[in-house]
């Protein structure tokens, strides 16, 4: 990977960490099939395309919800209505990493 493009995106993103999950989660979608959202030359490699993305702006991240994880491994919450408006009145603790695209 470029270190000039890893600089630039450990500015944007602020969090070495949180890079290295994006990068790597971005890498996988491209290595699965994903289409670039850059123009792309025959010589860049996935980890310098998902870099690119994330300094043109191309990609966002989040995390998920607690609700959310729950429902992406299958698991079924009981809802608890007094506990939700508790919730809801907090702000949530995120789990895990989503990526999307922002187009």
């Amino acid at each position: 990977m470029n270190v000039e493009l890893i600089e630039k995106a450990a500015q944007i993103v602020g969090d070495n960490q949180l890079l290295v999950n994006i990068v790597s989660k971005r890498v996988q979608q491209l290595n699965h099939g994903s289409d670039p959202y850059i123009v792309t030359t025959p010589e860049m490699q996935c980890g310098d395309i998902a870099l690119t993305e994330i300094i043109e702006g191309k990609i966002t991240w989040r995390e998920m919800t607690p609700e959310e994880f729950a429902a992406s491994r299958g698991e079924a919450q009981d809802i608890d209505p007094v506990a939700e408006l508790a919730q809801s009145a907090a702000p949530a603790e995120p789990d895990t990493l989503t990526i999307t695209p922002d187009l």
